[in-house]
């Protein structure tokens, strides 16, 4: 689970540094006293974006950043498992890029929409010590340029964004031939621990010590047992988390084991 935590100016000063790193340091790459802030696949996306960019006479914005992620394999896959079609994605993507609006967008605009996101993605995933992948570039994009586009295309980012990091859709509610089932939370990096806390709570009715305690448990041990229900039950419950979780854009895994 994602902590709570006021990143506002972590983000600000990391998509500062990002933009500074992007243009000035990235090509020479003299020494190695620098630590990376994004994986080779994240790297390559950003690449391509920014390429996309300079032949464009563009600054690099979420747009960018989103074209570039269409050219990573692993993330065309994913918004396929969501039921979206990364090609047509990606024909609104160029349309928009290059459409007379998207030129009359302030170039400070433009900035702050690409550093945006990147300084998010980096700074989120500073703070839990790992690189930026694609998947952390998918995860925060926020309110972007990119974000209302993938919207607009009726394209579930949550379910694109579960794809990515759980490796498939969200799992069926059965168990066949049980009358009861043990209803389960499984770990991300981007579901944050008040919204699973506030879930809990509200959706299953548990007290604050108990939610608070099967959150760390998930966020610690990777997994935790919310409690054994009878299936309808639990169907009706996940369901209703899911379509929270949905509309927060969250990857929370939630399911079924035997009881």
């Amino acid at each position: 689970m994602c902590p709570v935590a006021d990143v506002g100016y972590i983000a600000i000063v990391v998509a500062g540094f990002s933009a500074y790193w992007w243009r000035h340091l990235r090509r020479a790459r003299p020494r190695r006293t620098l630590r990376p802030l994004f994986s080779p696949d994240a790297e390559v996306a950003l690449h391509v974006a920014a390429h996309e960019a300079s032949v464009n006479r563009q600054d690099v914005s979420s747009l960018h950043v989103l074209y570039g992620l269409l050219q990573d394999e692993t993330t065309t896959q994913a918004i396929a498992t969501a039921g979206g079609d990364p090609d047509a994605l990606e024909d609104r993507v160029l349309a928009a890029l290059n459409s007379p609006a998207s030129r009359l967008t302030g170039a400070t605009d433009a900035v702050a929409d690409g550093q945006g996101l990147i300084g998010r993605a980096a700074s989120m995933a500073r703070h839990g010590d790992r690189l930026a992948s694609c998947t952390d570039l998918w995860a925060y994009l926020g309110d972007s340029l990119a974000a209302r586009l993938i919207d607009d295309a009726k394209l579930d980012r949550a379910a694109v964004l579960f794809a990515l990091f759980h490796g498939g859709r969200e799992p069926e509610v059965t168990v066949h031939g049980a009358r009861d089932v043990l209803v389960v939370l499984r770990n991300d990096h981007y579901t944050t621990q008040e919204f699973v806390c506030q879930m809990l709570r509200d959706v299953f009715a548990l007290p604050d010590v108990q939610a608070t305690a099967i959150m760390l448990a998930t966020h610690t041990e990777g997994r935790a047992v919310i409690g054994r229900f009878p299936v309808e039950t639990a169907r009706a419950k996940i369901g209703e988390v899911r379509a929270l979780s949905h509309a927060q854009h969250f990857p929370l895994w939630i399911g079924v084991e035997p009881a």
